[in-house]
């Protein structure tokens, strides 16, 4: 048996890619040296590794137990040439995985901060909601996710990261916008615009919120924050969403916080890492800095 890094490098393309196709883009090989490479990695472990549907490849139960190693194998190889190269031996690529809150409102800022200290290092950051992310990290798609909800994945290890809280708002000139506090029976009558299901927003606020009202009359549910916040400026409906992402417009008196005086709606935010993907010297030194 001879099992070569290439042969394990378009196992892994494909695993993640699900076309022999677009794995020799990623490559930069021939769509015919792809084929050939997955096809004599299976003869070597005398088993298929994808179970062909049209022209995509799903990975299959053999492919599963292998893809974390090969993984590792391959982290490993980089790292021992970055190790011996002429270069510092910090350099690389990472991706990240966040979901939608952290991704476009906390982690720039983190990312900038880590590359201007790195800059051998560059960061590719995939931005869905934590559900996917929690999915892509199972998948061994991504190297690290930092997402708002919670996480029961057996698979996966959690590190609480930051603590953030949901505020309810509305328009300036909405009619709760002069309320001095809003009831529940408020709520309740309100027009919402919502997180998708799956977000983690959309969690706390079922949990906080949504669970309590009588009824509910749900205008728009969006998976864009920026589109939620645009909605709710037009004046026709309230939300709910981090205080990060709406700290400038309340800042700037277009969106106005609405007074519910319960229990605030705090969340932890978590640093993810999959238990069977190894962790290479740019995981653990991103990990530190994230943490510091």
């Amino acid at each position: 048996m001879h099992i070569t890094l290439r042969q394990l490098q378009v196992f892994r393309a494909i695993a993640t890619l699900g076309q022999v196709q677009r794995a020799a883009r990623q490559l930069y090989l021939s769509q015919p040296a792809t084929s050939m490479a997955l096809s004599e990695l299976e003869k070597n472990l005398s088993c298929p590794l994808f179970d062909r549907t049209g022209n995509r490849l799903i990975i299959n139960s053999e492919g599963k137990k292998l893809l974390p190693l090969a993984c590792e194998l391959l982290d490993r190889s980089e790292e021992i040439t970055r190790l011996f190269s002429d270069n510092d031996h910090h350099s690389g690529k990472l991706t990240i995985g966040a979901s939608t809150t952290i991704g476009n409102y906390l982690l720039p800022e983190e990312l900038a901060r880590f590359e201007r200290i790195n800059p051998e290092i560059s960061v590719a950051l995939d931005i869905h909601n934590t559900t996917t992310i929690i999915e892509k990290l199972a998948a061994l798609e991504i190297d690290l996710a930092c997402v708002e909800g919670p996480c029961q994945h057996p698979g996966i290890e959690t590190i609480p990261w930051r603590e953030d809280q949901l505020i309810l708002f509305c328009a300036s000139d909405h009619p709760l916008a002069t309320h001095n506090t809003i009831t529940i029976e408020h709520l309740g009558q309100a027009e919402w615009i919502l997180r998708e299901t799956g977000s983690g927003t959309r969690m706390l606020f079922e949990l906080h919120i949504g669970q309590h009202l009588r009824q509910r009359h749900l205008k728009m549910e969006l998976n864009q924050t920026e589109a939620i916040k645009s909605m709710v400026r037009s004046g026709i409906g309230i939300s709910c969403l981090s205080e990060l992402c709406i700290a400038k417009e309340l800042a700037q008196g277009d969106l106005v916080q609405l007074p519910f005086p319960k229990q605030p709606m705090k969340r932890q935010l978590w640093l993810l890492l999959n238990k069977k993907k190894y962790r290479s010297g740019l995981v653990k030194r991103l990990l530190k800095n994230l943490e510091n």
